[in-house]
């Protein structure tokens, strides 16, 4: 196994530019706003010839009393406790703190190699200041400047140099599912329950995942790797440099995914913001699926079957991704959301030879012609696979350009009629023969 390594700390003393730092590329969100980074954030990344996991936590408040920031306390204990070893970053700047003493006091109750890192050591002024947290009675600081790369080379040598990785495995991500939708929907508390852990903070305050997290499922022998993502919000209100870079991470988070989950809050319906994110989803080739959550708050006098009906009417661009109703609270149904990502996945990565295409499309073009063309009669000559994910066709005609938006979508109902293709986008391309 790969050692893990978690980054504990006081509030923006710099964690999520330093775990940038050592990945590599910006994962974690760094501003200079306290309380930025809240859920754990894993990264990966080698040095010395040796792998390793690293977690970004959210600020360590001891003496914190509001609820977000002992739901970061909780996150930041369950981090310690699965990791190999501990980098406790400091803040040259505001000297040693007494937080700080009681964040190391804590620390030394698990018995675990923490490195005492001084960040934003970008002077020697500074550096000189340094030698105040030797008071924390440590043998050893690592003075660092995150944001310029300074220093944390010699800090990645000891902890190549004590680290004893043993057989190292390399973990396969199998299917890629992300977990989208508008704020406080319960994408987090549905993660949570797939997991069937507490790694996401759930909070009913809207916008409490700011992150995307990814973390691995083992199931009936599948292997998944699920992305939790920021809500989705109207760029209307985004008002934080912040809450447009979540929304930025959720669209890449997409873009990263086979299937992505689209989740809707089952009390309040369908909203505008839905449709958007639905059309992105298909736009960018991805497996999809609707979880209506919060079904143990929706009026049970209303069918499924009509939900249904009225989940693909107003999201048309996704009318073909199958519906499933949650309860993340009670835990209703939510097991089955990796089966139908499994199933979707299945059809996103379907392929259908030549001779069996070739002779559908006679099949689908008997039952209903495609359209004259200035007196001609358009027709289709061969039917290819161009490729899976997503399933795309490329279709050779003598008037490629003359076919209607009609027909064009009469063929994929065809298509998915004759072999299903669940939740997964279809892509046609005329060429002319």
């Amino acid at each position: 196994m790969k050692p893990v390594i978690t980054i504990v700390g006081r509030q923006n003393v710099g964690k999520s530019t330093l775990f940038n730092r050592i990945i590599g590329r910006r994962k974690a969100i760094t501003e200079d706003i306290p309380g930025v980074t809240r859920d754990r954030n894993y990264g990966e990344f080698e040095f010395g010839g040796k792998s390793f996991v690293i977690v970004d936590t959210g600020g360590f408040e001891p003496e914190g009393v509001e609820k977000i920031t002992s739901l970061v306390k909780e996150q930041i204990y369950g981090a310690v406790e699965e990791s190999s070893m501990i980098i406790f970053l400091l803040d040259a700047r505001d000297g040693l703190l007494p937080d700080d003493r009681e964040i190391a006091s804590i620390l030394r109750r698990y018995n675990k190699p923490v490195f005492y890192v001084v960040n934003k050591v970008d002077s020697q002024k500074r550096e000189a200041e340094t030698a105040d947290f030797y008071r924390l009675g440590v043998e050893k600081l690592y003075s660092v400047s995150a944001a310029h790369g300074l220093g944390v080379g010699d800090l990645l040598e000891d902890i190549a140099r004590i680290a004893d990785t043993g057989p190292e495995a390399e973990a396969p991500q199998g299917i890629r599912i992300a977990v989208v939708g508008r704020p406080n929907t319960g994408k987090s508390s549905i993660v949570n329950r797939l997991l069937g852990s507490d790694r996401m903070i759930v909070s009913d305050a809207p916008g409490t995942t700011r992150d995307a997290i990814d973390s691995v499922i083992q199931c009936e022998g599948k292997t998944f790797t699920v992305i939790d993502t920021a809500g989705l919000r109207k760029k209307s209100r985004i008002s934080q440099k912040v809450e447009e870079y979540s929304v930025t991470s959720a669209l890449r988070s997409i873009e990263r995914a086979d299937v992505v989950n689209l989740v809707i809050d089952g009390q309040l319906g369908i909203g505008h913001q839905d449709g958007t994110i639905a059309h992105f989803i298909v736009s960018t080739g991805k497996g999809i699926g609707i979880v209506v959550n919060k079904r143990d708050l929706m009026d049970r006098d209303v069918a499924e079957d009509e939900y249904r009906t009225m989940v693909r009417q107003r999201l048309p661009h996704a009318d073909f991704a199958p519906v499933i109703f949650t309860s993340a609270l009670t835990g209703e149904q939510v097991e089955h959301i990796l089966d139908i990502d499994t199933a979707v996945y299945g059809q996103l990565t379907t392929r259908i030879s030549t001779p069996k295409l070739n002779r559908a499309f006679e099949e689908f073009t008997r039952r209903l012609s495609p359209p004259m063309a200035e007196g001609k009669q358009v027709k289709i000559f061969y039917v290819s696979q161009l490729k899976s994910v997503p399933p795309t066709f490329i279709l050779f005609l003598n008037y490629p350009d003359r076919i209607p938006e009609h027909y064009k979508r009469y063929l994929e109902n065809a298509l998915r009629e004759k072999y299903g293709f669940m939740g997964a986008p279809i892509r046609l391309l005329f060429r002319k023969k």
